[in-house]
């Protein structure tokens, strides 16, 4: 006796039925995943470029450090030697009492136009034992931090450094 409806029917429908209810509940799962992974690298990103601009710029104008209020752009590459990695003394210094002044932060992420959580240092590492030239963090408490980059710097008198360019969603 043949039918339509039959045991091997409703087993095989069953068995397809679980294997796409597993399918879906896998990319279900991996999707968070996927998504959070985007953003980080998203972040990385943002955060070297920011790294970028800070190290091989001089800002606009170039001189922004004498004349602070009026600075465009941050920048702290040395408009005098005009070379790669070579950062100004008196910028860092600038960007360092810029940032720990009344609302100097939040000045700091306008002129670098930057959204999320933002945390820069900057250590002179040819004396021992290591000194932090400027370190500008948000005045409240932050999150946890999510990415961070770290590059070699050269500063005019000569002595080398290092640039640490945190960042995290708010």
């Amino acid at each position: 006796m043949k039918a339509q409806l039959s045991f091997d029917f409703y087993f095989s429908l069953i068995v397809f039925i679980v294997f796409v209810a597993s399918l879906f509940f896998k990319l279900i799962t991996f999707f968070p995943l996927y998504s959070e992974e985007v953003s980080l690298q998203k972040l990385r990103a943002e955060s070297y470029q920011i790294s970028e601009i800070l190290v091989n710029d001089a800002g606009y104008p170039g001189n922004w450090h004498t004349d602070v209020p009026n600075a465009k752009r941050l920048g702290l590459s040395d408009e005098i030697k005009n070379k790669t990695n070579i950062l100004s003394a008196s910028k860092i210094t600038a960007i360092d009492s810029l940032c720990n002044s009344a609302g100097g932060y939040n000045k700091v992420l306008d002129l670098l136009d930057i959204e999320d959580g933002f945390l820069t240092s900057f250590v002179d590492k040819s004396i021992e034992p290591n000194v932090v030239l400027m370190t500008c963090l948000p005045p409240e408490a932050f999150a946890k931090l999510r990415v961070e980059i770290n590059r070699t710097v050269a500063f005019g008198s000569g002595a080398f450094g290092e640039l640490r360019v945190s960042m995290w969603k708010k």
